[in-house]
C-alpha cells in the first residue's frame, strides 16, 4: 500500500511539472496571442475586416472609415478602436488619435499597447505631461515598451520624429569613425556570423515594415564602433537591427597584409507577410 501511495505522489508530482513548463511559453507568447486574436475577425464587426485590408495597403483614409464603424457597430471591441487610432496616426491627426486611444483605454485599462499608442498620440500633439504619465504607467505594465516610448520624448531631435534611434556614445566612436577608411569591394571584412534582427510584437501589430540602415565601423579589433542610425523604424525595430548588429563576428579587412578598419553599411529589413 505505501508502495502505491509513492507511485500515484510521483504521477501527480510529474504531471503537475509538465504542466508548469506547458504554462511558461504560454505566458511569454501572450502578445503574439493578443496580435492574432486582434487581426481575426471572428468577434469583430464585417467593417473590421475590411479596415484590415485597407490597412494592408496603406489605405489609411479607408481604412480609418471602416475601423470607425467597426467600432460603432460594437462598441466594446478594443482592436477597432485600437486601429481606428493607428489610422489617425498615420494621417497625421493626432488630437483624433489621441481620443480613439482614450476610448480604447476605458474598454481595456491594462493593455499596454494602447498605452504605449496614447503615449505617441500625446507626444505628437506637444502634450509631454501626458505622455509621461502614459509611460510612467507602462514602465509597470511592459518594461519594452516604456523604452521605446522613452525613446521619443525630446532631446536632440523634435518629438514629430518618428524615428527610434539607440543612444551611442560619443567619445571613442567618433575618433574610430575618422580614422576608418571607406569599405571596397577589396577591401571589406569577413563576415563570419550575421544574425537576422527580429521583429517586436508592436511593430507587428502596427504593421510596421521597411529597412533600417546603419552605419558602423569594422574595427580592426574584430569589434563594431561608431554604430550610427541612417534610416530608422519605429516599434523598437530600429533597436533590434542595433542589437543584431553588436552581434556580427567577423574578421577586418586588410590592406597591404595588415588588418585596418573600414567604414560601411549594415541593412536590416522588416517584412510582413
Amino acid at each position: 500500500m505505501p508502495s502505491m501511495n509513492r507511485l500515484t505522489f510521483f504521477t501527480i508530482t510529474s504531471g503537475l511539472i509538465l504542466a508548469l513548463f506547458c504554462l511558461l511559453p504560454a505566458r511569454t507568447s501572450l502578445a503574439s496571442r493578443n496580435l492574432q486574436g486582434a487581426q481575426r475577425a471572428q468577434g469583430h464587426s464585417p467593417a473590421y475586416e475590411e479596415g484590415m485590408e485597407a490597412l494592408s495597403r496603406g489605405d489609411y483614409e479607408n481604412a480609418a472609415e471602416h475601423f470607425k464603424q467597426a467600432a460603432a457597430d460594437k462598441p466594446k471591441d478594443m482592436w477597432a478602436f485600437y486601429y481606428f487610432g493607428l489610422c489617425l496616426l498615420n494621417l497625421k491627426r493626432f488630437d483624433e488619435a489621441a481620443k480613439t486611444y482614450q476610448q480604447a483605454r476605458s474598454i481595456k485599462p491594462k493593455e499596454a499597447a494602447v498605452h504605449y499608442q496614447l503615449g505617441k498620440a500625446y507626444l505628437e500633439m506637444g502634450d509631454q505631461e501626458a505622455a509621461r504619465n502614459e509611460h510612467r504607467l507602462l514602465q509597470t505594465l511592459d518594461q519594452e515598451l516604456a523604452l521605446y516610448l522613452s525613446d521619443l520624448f525630446p532631446q536632440d531631435k523634435p518629438a514629430s520624429q518618428n524615428t527610434q534611434e539607440t543612444a551611442i556614445p560619443p567619445a571613442k566612436v567618433q575618433s574610430a569613425d575618422q580614422s576608418a577608411m571607406p569599405m571596397t569591394g577589396n577591401q571589406k571584412p569577413a563576415i563570419l556570423y550575421r544574425e537576422k534582427a527580429k521583429y517586436t510584437e508592436i511593430a507587428r501589430i502596427n504593421r510596421v515594415q521597411g529597412t533600417v540602415i546603419l552605419q558602423v565601423v569594422f574595427d580592426v579589433s574584430g569589434e563594431l564602433h561608431a554604430i550610427r542610425v541612417i534610416r530608422g523604424l519605429p516599434d523598437g525595430l530600429t533597436h533590434k537591427a542595433t542589437e543584431a548588429a553588436r552581434k556580427i563576428r567577423f574578421n577586418p579587412a586588410i590592406k597591404n597584409g595588415e588588418p585596418v578598419s573600414v567604414r560601411g553599411s549594415l541593412e536590416y529589413s522588416f517584412n510582413l507577410y
